[in-house]
């Protein structure tokens, strides 16, 4: 692994073990827009792709079974998985 390689992956844990910390404290789950901005992470794109950092966080997150989706209302809800 090279060294950036290596930086990414310790950022990519780190902001993984944020949005855990965040959904931790709401157990009632987040949507993705209220995750980013909870966590100061909004994107500053105006197309279709907003706010994808915490999106694609999410899906390693659900991948790994470290976070549930519970969709309501025609959102999608995040949970932290039990432990």
């Amino acid at each position: 692994m090279t060294d950036l390689q290596d930086r990414a992956s310790q950022a990519r844990e780190m902001l993984e073990e944020a949005i855990l910390d965040a959904l931790a404290q709401q157990p009632g789950g987040l949507y993705n827009n209220e995750l980013a901005r909870l966590l100061g992470l909004e994107s500053a794109y105006e197309g279709r792709q907003t706010n994808y950092l915490t999106y694609s966080l999410l899906g390693g997150l659900l991948a790994d079974g470290r976070v549930i989706k519970d969709k309501r209302n025609n959102r999608t809800f995040y949970m932290r998985a039990s432990q």
